[in-house]
């Protein structure tokens, strides 16, 4: 993200990006002293708006009355905002989804206007989510969280789209669920040796890159330098990945091995046809895969819980492993890792006191 000038008055103000937190800030002069304030937004575009609406506020406070429209109306308005501001298509997609979620809701409960939505009604989206369209929780709590940033988008008094807010009490509790499972190694392994052979180097990369599997799929030969024995995950023209920065993995001497033996093209992992791989269908014949080979069924994110919880049993330090597998918390990458075992916590323990008596 680089920084940007917004001329106003006949004045300069700067805006520019804080790295750690991604959150734009606009720097000017003010007589002999230099000001410098958060701008509350993620995208150029946005800082650029907010300095203009900051600097001149009587351009920006001149709005019509809202007008009504309907939740179709409204959610298109909503996407297209997000497309035009950089938003990925995969994460659109996710919006697009839980969006019309929350239209099939409104239409059972005979709300058409968006500006009739109430407290109450945005209170019982989660139990029909859940109830009548038998969906996780989790995915009707991911829904709520897009629904509110939706409605707050479109109570800000410049877009004329509503006069207040409604899901500002809303409260929306993330639902405490267990933690997902990992792979082990020995499933990993009969995974490599028996599953499909052009699934086999798939499983090898995940498993032990800790790439997210849109990042594979999207792994072109251009990104990968065999010679420094390094992939580079880069953001693309036409796709991002989920922390939209560029890091480099280094590649495990199983994976190298792998990725010599693929095909030439743009990308580096075809599907059997020799076509773009797709996770849907990866995720179908992995899952067969599993059932045949009598193996518990596990999903694609799993090799990146293996990977987490591998590298730091290996001593790998929590940074590395974080940096690696692009993780932008380390909060976040803890809850990938496996729960140690009972055997486990025995090995590590007789080798921690080896450690002590040979000191």
């Amino acid at each position: 993200m680089a920084k940007s000038f917004v001329m106003l008055l006949g004045r300069r103000y700067r805006v520019y990006p804080n790295t750690q937190t991604g959150f734009w800030f606009v720097s000017y002069r003010e007589g002999s002293a230099r000001r410098r304030v958060s701008l509350g937004v993620k995208t150029r575009p946005e800082a650029e708006d907010a300095v203009r609406k900051m600097v001149i506020p009587e351009a920006t406070a001149k709005t019509s009355e809202p007008q009504r429209h309907t939740w179709p109306e409204f959610s298109m308005k909503y996407l297209s905002y997000k497309q035009a501001h950089g938003k990925a298509p995969g994460t659109v997609g996710r919006y697009k989804s839980a969006l019309a979620a929350f239209g099939r809701y409104l239409n059972a409960e005979r709300v058409e206007h968006t500006d009739a939505i109430t407290l109450n009604v945005l209170e019982g989206y989660v139990p029909y989510r859940t109830q009548n369209e038998k969906r996780d929780p989790k995915t009707a709590y991911n829904d709520s969280l897009v629904i509110k940033n939706a409605l707050k988008w479109g109570s800000q008094p410049s877009r004329g789209l509503l006069t207040a807010n409604p899901s500002l009490d809303w409260e929306t509790v993330e639902p405490v669920k267990p933690k997902r499972p990992t792979y082990t190694q020995a499933e990993v392994d009969k995974l490599e040796a028996h599953a499909r052979p052009w699934l086999r180097p798939i499983v090898t990369t995940l498993a032990y890159t800790g790439m997210r599997v849109g990042e594979l799929v999207a792994l072109r030969w251009k990104d990968v330098d065999l010679k420094k024995h390094v992939i580079h995950i880069r953001v693309q023209d036409d796709w991002k990945p989920k922390g939209k920065t560029d890091r480099v993995i280094p590649m495990h001497p199983k994976v190298e091995a792998a990725i010599r033996k693929q095909p030439s093209g743009k990308y580096v992992f075809q599907g059997p046809r020799e076509g773009r791989v797709k996770e849907t269908y990866l995720l179908e014949c992995l899952n067969k895969d599993q059932v045949k080979l009598d193996l518990p069924r596990n999903d694609l994110h799993g090799f990146r819980r293996f990977f987490a919880t591998t590298m730091l049993k290996a001593g790998v330090s929590v940074e590395t492993v974080r940096q690696w597998g692009g993780w932008r918390a380390l909060e976040t990458m803890l809850r990938y890792l496996a729960d140690t075992t009972a055997e486990d916590s025995v090995k590590i323990l007789q080798a921690a006191l080896q450690r002590l008596e040979a000191s």
